[in-house]
């Protein structure tokens, strides 16, 4: 984060870990990426303004209690883009094509979280440590980290 931004997100009350902290997240972020690619899943570290990709999204957490982390997150743009239009057609939150889609995301999930532990990584579904990131798998760490 370049330090312009960082400090107008500070005097607004949003603290971000430190530089070292966010670098060792990036590190872990790769470890993360090239275990699922050996398990034969596309993944790639997101980065700030590109676009989602179909397959496995890496973010590293840069603010808050579990800073230097990654959120792990099953990605599939086509499925989920034909859920929203359902449910913004139908009126229905329940509309088969979104329950599809969240269902995918958590069969998903569960793969990621085995595969990753299978490796030696710290991970627990999201959702225990964030209530918006259901579907998500957050790493602390692996075997090899300081977090």
């Amino acid at each position: 984060m370049d330090p312009e931004s960082r400090a107008k997100a500070e005097a607004h009350g949003y603290s971000y870990a430190s530089e070292e902290n966010i670098a060792a997240g990036y590190d872990l972020a790769g470890r993360v990426c090239r275990e699922l690619h050996r398990a034969g899943l596309p993944a790639n570290v997101e980065r700030p303004g590109a676009r989602s990709e179909p397959g496995v999204c890496v973010e590293v957490d840069s603010q808050g209690e579990y800073a230097g982390g990654v959120y792990v997150r099953w990605s599939a743009p086509e499925l989920g883009e034909a859920g929203m239009r359902a449910v913004a057609e139908q009126q229905d939150r329940a509309a088969p094509e979104w329950k599809r889609y969240g269902e995918v995301v958590l069969l998903m999930q569960t793969a990621m979280i085995g595969i990753l532990r299978l490796a030696g990584f710290s991970v627990v579904r999201a959702e225990e440590i964030d209530d918006v990131a259901e579907g998500d798998a957050y790493v602390h760490a692996d075997t090899r980290s300081t977090l």
